[in-house]
C-alpha cells in the first residue's frame, strides 16, 4: 500500500549510492539525476549543435553541454511532478486519465520509461559505429507501454526514475565525437538529434500528464529550445519530402521560423503555438493572417 502516512516501510529502491529524502509518500531519491550538485564531465566549449531541417532561420543553436542540461532540467521537473501527482492521488493515481485520448497517466509515464530506454539504445549504437533502431516495430512499442501502465504505482515509478537516471548517465559519459555520427531517427540525422528527441518528449509529455500548468509554466528560454527541438524532430521529419504545408510560426516576443516555404503567420503566446505545432490543440487561441494549416500526423 502506498501512500501518505502509510506505514509498512516503503522505500523506492533506485540503487545503491543514491541519498533517499523522505516524500509524503514513502520515499524519493533526492534529485536523484546525476548531473544535480555533480561535477559535469568537461567538453569543449564550442561544440555547437547543427540544424537541419525545413527552415533554416532563427534557430536556437547550444553547444551540446547546454542541450544536455535543458534535458536534466526537463528531467528533475518531471521527475519532481511524478513524486507530486503520486504524493498527492496515492496509489490508483496512474489509471487516472491524461490529456491524451486512451491513456491513462501510467500510460504517459511508461511510454517516457521505454522512451528513454530506446533512445539510449539508438546512442549506444552511435558509439560503437552501429545505427540501431529506435523500436523494432510500432506493434512491439505499444505493447511495451500498456503492459508497464498494467504496473502498480511502486512500479512504475521506479521504472521512470530509473531509466531516466539512465539515460542522463549516457548523455554525460558519451564521448563529444559520438554527438555528431549518423544515426536514422525517422530519417538520417546526427547522434545530438536524440537530445532535442529527448526534450520535446519530456516537455509535451509533462504537459500531457495535465498535473500542472503544463507549457504554459516554462519560461522563455525553455519555450525557446522546446521549438527547436520541434525543429529537429517533427518539423525535420514531416516536412523531408516537401509535402507539409507552409507557414511562419511568430510566437508572442520570439523569433519567427518559416517553415515549408512560408505561407500564413501563425502568431500567440509561444506556450500556445507549441501546443497547436505539438497537436494538443486546435489553434482556436492563435491568430493567423490565413487558414490554419493542416498539419502532419505525429
Amino acid at each position: 500500500m502506498v501512500g501518505a502516512g502509510s506505514d509498512n516501510g516503503f522505500r523506492r529502491h533506485v540503487g545503491a549510492g543514491h541519498s533517499m529524502e523522505p516524500s509524503g509518500m514513502g520515499y524519493w531519491p533526492a534529485r536523484s539525476l546525476p548531473s544535480v550538485g555533480r561535477p559535469r564531465p568537461e567538453r569543449a566549449a564550442g561544440t555547437a549543435v547543427e540544424q537541419d531541417g525545413p527552415m533554416a532561420s532563427n534557430a536556437v543553436t547550444p553547444d551540446i553541454p547546454t542541450l544536455i542540461d535543458a534535458v536534466d532540467d526537463a528531467s528533475t521537473r518531471l521527475v519532481t511532478a511524478v513524486e507530486d501527482t503520486i504524493d498527492t492521488g496515492g496509489v490508483t493515481v496512474f489509471a487516472a486519465p491524461s490529456l491524451i485520448d486512451g491513456w491513462t497517466l501510467g500510460h504517459v509515464v511508461s511510454h517516457l520509461s521505454r522512451n528513454a530506454d530506446a533512445l539510449r539504445n539508438v546512442l549506444d549504437g552511435a558509439e560503437h559505429g552501429e545505427q540501431r533502431p529506435l523500436y523494432t516495430s510500432r506493434e512491439e512499442r505499444d505493447a511495451e507501454i500498456e503492459a508497464g501502465a498494467r504496473l502498480d504505482t511502486e512500479s512504475i515509478a521506479r521504472d521512470f526514475e530509473q531509466t531516466t537516471r539512465f539515460f542522463t548517465e549516457k548523455i554525460l559519459a558519451v564521448p563529444d565525437d559520438v554527438w555528431a555520427a549518423p544515426i536514422d531517427l525517422r530519417g538520417p540525422t546526427t547522434a545530438d538529434t536524440l537530445l532535442w528527441a529527448r526534450l520535446a518528449e519530456l516537455e509535451f509529455h509533462h504537459h500531457d500528464l495535465g498535473v500542472d500548468d503544463g507549457l504554459a509554466r516554462l519560461d522563455q528560454r525553455q519555450l525557446a529550445l522546446l521549438f527547436a527541438a520541434l525543429q529537429r524532430t517533427y518539423l525535420r521529419t514531416r516536412w523531408s519530402d516537401g509535402s507539409g504545408p507552409g507557414f511562419v510560426l511568430a510566437p508572442d516576443d520570439m523569433p519567427p521560423i518559416t517553415v515549408g516555404g512560408g505561407g500564413p503567420t501563425i502568431s500567440g503566446a509561444p506556450a500556445a503555438v507549441a501546443l497547436w505545432l505539438g497537436g494538443r490543440s486546435d489553434g482556436s487561441d492563435l491568430q493567423s493572417d490565413g487558414d490554419l494549416p493542416e498539419l502532419p500526423a505525429w
